[in-house]
C-alpha cells in the first residue's frame, strides 16, 4: 500500500466527521455540502491537492462554517512535514475578501506554526507580532515569539516578551527569564565584563531564586578573583535552591578549599552534606579529603564502612584502587577496577527530569524539550 494512501488515511476521518458534522447543522446545504466534500475527499485521495484545495477554498467562500475542515487540513499537513501545502491552505483563508474578522487572528497562528515549522523564523515573527496587534493577550502568539528569539538567541527581545507573561505565571516564566540573563551573563563574561557578568546574574537571581546557573556564575567569578571565601558560600547556597546540583560545583568547591588553611571545615561540611542528602554519593570524595587531611589508612576506614550502609560505584572503585596498592600480589583488584571502569564510561551522568533525555555533557537548555535547567546529574556520584 503506498505511503501516501496512509498518509491521507487521518485526513479522510477528519473531512468525515466534519462533514456529518456541518451536514447536521445545516441540513437545507446538505446535498451540496456533501457532493464537493466528497469531490474534494476524492482529488486528496487521488494525491491530487491543487484540485481538492480549490474546492474547499470555494467551500468555505461560501460557508465559513467549514473553516475547521481547513485547520484540521492543514494541522495534518504541517505535522507529516508538508509545509508548503499547509501554508498555500493559510494562505489562500488570509486572501479572501470576505474573511470573517473573528477568523483572522486564528489564522495568522496557523500560518506562524506553517512558517515556524518551515523554519522562516523573520516571517513567523511578523505573523505573531500582527496576531498580537489583534489581540494583546495572546498567549500563544507570545510563547511562539519567545522560542523564535531563544532560537535565534536574542535574548534582550526575549526577556522583553517574557516579562509580559511573568505576573501570569511566574513559577514558570520566572526560570526562563532567568536562563536569559544568564545567558545575556556568559556573553559578558566572554567580553571580560565582569560589571555586566554580576548585574545580569543578579538579575537572573531576582527573577527566579533557585536559578542555580546564576549562583554558579557568581561563584565561578569570585573564585577567579582569588575571594575563596566568598565563592564557598555561595557554592555552599546552592544547596538550598537544588541539592542535586551540588555535584556540579563540588570540584570546584574543594579547590576553594584548598586554597584556605588546613583545618576540619571541609571534612565536617562535607559529612554533613552527605547525612542531609544521601543520593548525592560523596563518600568517595570523603574519602579524597581524609586522604589529604590525615592518612590513606583513614580513608580506607571511612569507605569498607560507608559502602556496607549505602553502596556505590564510585566508592567501590575508590576503595579498591586504595587496596589494590597496598596489596600489590593480587591481581584480581586490577581487574576489577578496570571492569568498574567500563561500567562507569557506560553509565549515564545527566538526565533531563521532564522528558528523560540522556547525556553525558551537562546542558541548562534541555536539547530534547527544550525546558531550562531540567537536565541533572543521573547517577550523582564523583570522580573525586
Amino acid at each position: 500500500m503506498p505511503v501516501w494512501f496512509l498518509a491521507m488515511v487521518p485526513i479522510a476521518i477528519v473531512f468525515l466527521w466534519l462533514l456529518f458534522r456541518t451536514s447536521q447543522s445545516h441540513k437545507t446545504q446538505q446535498s451540496t455540502l456533501s457532493s464537493e466534500y466528497f469531490k474534494g475527499l476524492n482529488y486528496l485521495l487521488n494525491d491530487e491537492q491543487g484540485k481538492a484545495l480549490d474546492i474547499f477554498v470555494k467551500l468555505v467562500e461560501s460557508n465559513w462554517d467549514t473553516i475547521d475542515t481547513h485547520f484540521a487540513l492543514g494541522k495534518i499537513y504541517r505535522k507529516n512535514g508538508e509545509m508548503d501545502k499547509a501554508i498555500k491552505i493559510h494562505q489562500g483563508l488570509i486572501a479572501r475578501p470576505s474573511l470573517p474578522e473573528r477568523y483572522r487572528s486564528k489564522i495568522l497562528l496557523e500560518l506562524g506554526y506553517d512558517y515556524l515549522g518551515a523554519g522562516w523564523f523573520d516571517r513567523a515573527e511578523g505573523l505573531f507580532k500582527e496576531v498580537l496587534i489583534e489581540d494583546k493577550k495572546s498567549q500563544e502568539a507570545r510563547h511562539n515569539l519567545i522560542l523564535i528569539y531563544q532560537q535565534e538567541k536574542d535574548w534582550f527581545k526575549a526577556i522583553d516578551i517574557a516579562v509580559d507573561l511573568f505576573a501570569e505565571n511566574p513559577s514558570v516564566v520566572g526560570p526562563m527569564i532567568a536562563h536569559y540573563y544568564c545567558e545575556l551573563a556568559d556573553i559578558s563574561k566572554t567580553k571580560g565584563d565582569v560589571t555586566q557578568l554580576e548585574n545580569n546574574a543578579n538579575k537572573a537571581l531576582r527573577y527566579d531564586t533557585n536559578c542555580v546557573r546564576a549562583s554558579i556564575m557568581l561563584a565561578d567569578q569570585a573564585k577567579a578573583v582569588g575571594d575563596d571565601k566568598k565563592a564557598i558560600k555561595l557554592y555552599e547556597g546552592i544547596e538550598k535552591q537544588d541539592a542535586e546540583s551540588m555535584m556540579l560545583v563540588i570540584d570546584s568547591l574543594l579547590e576553594c578549599y584548598a586554597n584556605l588553611p588546613p583545618s576540619d571545615k571541609l571534612y565536617d561540611y562535607l559529612v554533613a552534606l552527605q547525612d542531609r542528602h544521601e543520593n548525592l554519593f560523596l563518600q568517595n570524595v570523603i574519602a579524597s579529603v581524609l586522604e589529604k587531611s590525615q592518612s590513606k589508612h583513614a580513608a580506607i576506614d571511612y569507605l569498607s564502612d560507608k559502602i556496607k550502609h549505602q553502596p556505590s560505584l564510585a566508592g567501590l572503585q575508590k576503595l579498591v584502587t586504595y587496596k589494590e596498592k597496598e596489596i600489590d600480589s593480587d591481581e584480581v583488584f586490577a581487574d576489577l577496577t578496570t571492569a568498574i571502569s567500563v561500567m562507569q564510561k557506560d553509565s549515564v551522568e545527566y538526565r533531563c527530569q521532564k522528558c528523560g533525555f540522556s547525556t553525558n555533557t551537562h546542558y541548562w537548555l534541555c536539547p530534547s524539550c527544550n525546558h531550562w535547567g531540567s537536565v541533572k546529574p543521573s547517577v550523582i556520584e564523583s570522580d573525586a
